[in-house]
Formats: C-alpha cells, structure tokens, sequence
C-alpha cells in the first residue's frame, strides 16, 4: 500500500514534467532550461505552486499571480500518469510474473513507464494541437527498436544457457552412473 501511494507520487511528478514538455513543446521553449511558469502572465511559479494536483486544488485552478483560471489538463495529466504508474507497476510485480524467467523486471518497468508517459504527452499534444509531434515520436520508436532487439537477445540467451546446462547436466548423469556402478573395468571421465 505504501509502495503504491509511493509510486503514484512519482507518477504525479512525471506527469507535471509532461505537462511542462506539452506545453513547450508548441511553443518552442527548452524543456530544460525555463522555469515554469503561468501561461498567461509569465509570473515564474515557486516550488510550492509546483507540487501536482495538490497546488491546483490549493489555488483554486488558479494563478496566484493574475488570478486566470489554469486548465484542468494539468491534474487530469499527473492523475492519469500516477494511476498508469500504479498500475503498470502493480501488474509488473502481480503473481503472474512473480515467477517469470526475467531477471529484468525493473527494465521492464521502466521501459512501460516510459512508453506510457510518451503516450500520454503524444495523447494530450494531439488532442490540443491536432497533431503528433516527432520530437517525441522518433525517439520512442528507437527506444522500442532497442527494447525489442534486446528482449530478442535475452530470449536467445537464456535459451542457450538452458541448452548448455541440459549438456553438461547429462555429462554429469553418465559420469554417476559410471560412479554407481561396480564395473572397474570402465575408466571413463
């Protein structure tokens, strides 16, 4: 329960991040360097009127500075996120994959969470601006490329060390037989 209220805060946090990403990736500002700010009168947010949904409901849905309404795009994104979050984790780590054969389950995690963020901001992008955006499209499809390749790679190799342990194990099983057996007149191995 406490990994879940854990994991959907950090989805909250992902998706204030997408927001900042929708929101600046139509206006051509970096995702990185500029702080976030209202839309509507460039008042520069404190950390405070940063926290997800928890602002937003604080405020009123609104600017503290201009007092303009602010969309509900924003916690209706870091809600959507945080629940995605709980449930992509939850069904990652659920009883059906508690005994699976990868060893990978956190790449497997954070690829899905990954993907799922992408989808969420290609999601949100298009239904405001009626458009995909391949700055987000491209590196998804090579993450998924990757992804894929080196799903592949684990299949063949676990396959080969299942193979190369079936061999040596059958080695073994003739050499105790040999060992089993009061034969003396057989050296082998």
């Amino acid at each position: 329960m406490i990994l879940n209220l854990v994991i959907f805060i950090f989805g909250l946090m992902i998706g204030s991040f997408l927001n900042a990403v929708i929101y600046r990736l139509h206006t051509g500002e970096s995702i990185i360097n500029a702080r976030s700010h209202c839309p509507k009168c460039n008042h520069v947010l404190a950390w405070y009127e940063l926290m997800p949904v928890i602002s937003f409901l604080l405020q009123g849905g609104k600017c503290r500075s201009c007092k303009k309404a602010i969309s509900f795009q924003y916690p209706i994104v870091e809600i959507a996120t945080g629940v995605l979050f709980v449930l992509i984790f939850n069904f990652q780590f659920s009883i059906f994959n508690e005994f699976s054969s990868s060893n990978f389950q956190f790449l497997n995690l954070a690829y899905l969470a990954i993907v799922a963020s992408s989808l969420i901001a290609i999601f949100v992008f298009d239904l405001k601006h009626y458009i995909i955006p391949d700055k987000i499209i491209y590196p998804l499809i090579g993450l998924v490329f990757f992804y894929r390749i080196f799903d592949f790679l684990k299949f063949i190799f676990l396959r080969i060390t299942l193979v190369l342990l079936l061999i040596c194990n059958r080695f073994h099983l003739i050499r105790l037989i040999f060992l089993l057996s009061d034969t003396k007149d057989l050296n082998v191995i």
